[in-house]
């Protein structure tokens, strides 16, 4: 059965990145190099992110390809169709997760957060969390958890050490 998780890392302080969508403290964080990513991307053959994710991502990879060998989706209002590394889509998150759940495959991967993580906490789709936290406060900028009705408890699985980020390992309860 496909999982839906969410892998990534945040400050002290709850930010994904600065207001300006910088993530410069966290390639500053000693131990990123040491995480287990490859180990996670290993199980997952779908990602969802929302289109300023997207766009970000690749400035960050000068263009790159983003994971070329999964099915990668965007959530965007303004584009639709694909490229050659992304379907851009304009369906609500909820709807895609729940097409993509009753599909066979890997689990899926939701990269990035704000309103994503949103949207799919208040529908109680997200199953797994990987959350890796850096030893920075940043005051202010893009929060993994922004406000909304979401209230929840889920149960710690592992906790590890990667030099200077510590990851929690979280699921539903």
């Amino acid at each position: 059965m496909r999982k839906v998780q969410f892998y990534g890392a945040i400050s002290l302080d709850g930010y994904l990145a600065t207001e300006k969508h910088d993530l410069q403290w966290l390639l500053d964080t000693q131990g990123g190099d040491k995480a287990n990513t490859e180990k996670f991307l290993k199980q997952v053959d779908t990602t969802i992110m929302g289109r300023k994710t997207y766009d970000v991502s690749k400035g960050l990879m000068n263009g790159a390809l983003q994971f070329p060998d999964k099915t990668n989706y965007v959530l965007s209002r303004t584009k639709h169709g694909e490229v050659a590394d992304a379907k851009y889509v304009q369906e609500s998150p909820m709807q895609l997760v729940q097409e993509l759940l009753a599909q066979p495959g890997g689990n899926i991967w939701i990269v990035g957060g704000g309103q994503l993580v949103v949207d799919l906490l208040e529908n109680d789709l997200i199953d797994e969390w990987w959350i890796q936290i850096a030893p920075v406060l940043l005051g202010k900028g893009i929060r993994l958890f922004p406000n909304g009705d979401y209230s929840t408890h889920l149960k710690l699985l592992d906790v590890n050490r990667y030099d200077q980020l510590a990851e929690v390992h979280l699921c539903k309860k």
